[in-house]
């Protein structure tokens, strides 16, 4: 006789928070989580492009140069690369189209608690006046919300996605380092990159150390969440801090 008897709420919590956190690793949940994100900020950038709105944001314009060298050209390019990536590497998976419903709302408030450690950051570095913010006031109030989206989700695609990718697989196979090391590296060489990018030609703003070190510091936070999180709850942790620091 099998027993009726319903499981402790302890394992219920435990199993559900196994779902959740493997879902956070699977393709599907970061796209469905993500695909808002790059839709708003794509219909949001036709109202910036009279006054040049998204050739403002490094990474946006990087992705559009990529492409540009290979003959392809066109102003959806990025949002269209990032979704197909999620896309092809969902079908490639062989997983389900199902996700749970509670597990997108939790992914938005995970990325929103995991800002308090970047507003911390910023905090500790205010004193040498290197607080940032991701306002532009040349575009106006509607175009730095606009702008603030677009850093978080093509920061994330560009310096994260692709280049801890890249160069993690090039110090593991290539450098043949050890995992951990070949971590580390990655961490630091890409958050060097995601500072030293935003600097002029690639990037409008011109050299100053208090600036650069924090976004190398914030570089290593949003590298470490992107391993241990994923790329949804990494890229709405930089779209919620760009947006709440706004000015």
């Amino acid at each position: 006789m099998r027993d009726s008897t319903p499981p402790p709420a302890s394992e219920i919590r435990s199993t559900a928070l196994r779902t959740y956190w493997h879902a956070t690793q699977e393709p599907l949940p970061n796209l469905l989580f993500l695909f808002p994100l790059v839709v708003a900020y794509e219909l949001g950038a036709l109202l910036l492009r009279p006054i040049d709105g998204p050739d403002r944001l490094v990474a946006y314009s990087l992705v559009r140069t990529l492409f540009g060298w290979i003959g392809v050209t066109g102003f959806w390019l990025p949002g269209i690369a990032l979704i197909l990536t999620l896309l092809i590497w969902h079908l490639a998976s062989g997983k389900p189209w199902r996700v749970r419903a509670w597990v997108l709302p939790t992914m938005a408030l995970e990325s929103v608690v995991l800002t308090l450690p970047m507003f911390v950051i910023n905090r500790l570095t205010l004193a040498a006046g290197a607080g940032l913010s991701a306002g532009d006031p040349g575009v106006g109030a509607r175009g730095q919300v606009i702008l603030a989206l677009g850093a978080g989700v093509f920061e994330e695609l560009v310096f994260r996605l692709a280049l801890l990718s890249l160069l993690l697989w090039a110090l593991q196979r290539g450098a043949r380092l050890r995992p951990p090391t070949a971590v580390i590296a990655s961490v630091i060489i890409a958050a060097l990159l995601f500072s030293a990018c935003h600097l002029q030609p690639i990037g409008r703003e011109t050299f100053a150390l208090a600036p650069l070190w924090l976004r190398f510091i914030a570089g290593c936070y949003l590298s470490v969440v992107f391993f241990g999180r994923g790329l949804g709850i990494c890229t709405g942790c930089h779209v919620a801090y760009n947006l709440m620091v706004l000015r």
